[in-house]
């Protein structure tokens, strides 16, 4: 039996959920992560969930399960990066699974130019030995948190005294 790796999937646009759900009815190991936001509309607010990464999706398979996922209404073909298929660990996929099921501020990052920031790794809570990177003081530290091997990132925010410098 071969083994299996997280890979990332690139979605039509408003296709996640879909995606997601066609993948787990095939039996196919797949992760969506979701986060909650307020809707506003002109009659009513609404508590959502959201995909944190917009059109993608992760999905746990082997060699012989690759191809299968590419006939899934909706997906429109893996990502790469750096001239192979994106690989996600077993960590990066459990920091976000961590990430969207705790209390904390999650919100998706479209883009952003990164710049050299201070270091720091979290001493409490939930993320407590992460290094991360500041890359914004107002009134809260924001800390960025890069996935390697992916293009796709995520902010969260923590207080600063579960910060120290690393």
């Amino acid at each position: 039996m071969s083994t299996t790796k997280w890979y990332v999937l690139y979605t039509r646009s408003r296709f996640e959920k879909k995606v997601y759900n066609s993948l787990c009815e095939m039996g196919i190991d797949a992760y969506l992560p979701l986060y909650k936001t307020l809707r506003h509309w002109k009659d009513r607010k609404k508590w959502v969930e959201e995909p944190l990464f917009r059109s993608y999706c992760f999905v746990n398979v082997n060699t012989k399960q690759y191809q299968d996922v590419l006939s899934v209404p909706g997906v429109v073909r893996y990502v790469w990066f750096n001239g192979k298929p994106a690989i996600i660990t077993e960590e990066e996929i459990r920091l976000i699974k961590i990430a969207c099921n705790s209390s904390y501020k999650i919100e998706p990052v479209l883009t952003i130019d990164f710049k050299l920031g201070q270091k720091v790794i979290i001493i409490k809570g939930i993320f407590k030995n992460y290094v991360g990177e500041i890359i914004e003081f107002k009134g809260k530290n924001r800390i960025l948190f890069k996935i390697t091997n992916s293009p796709t990132s995520f902010v969260v925010q923590i207080p600063k005294n579960f910060l120290m410098e690393y």
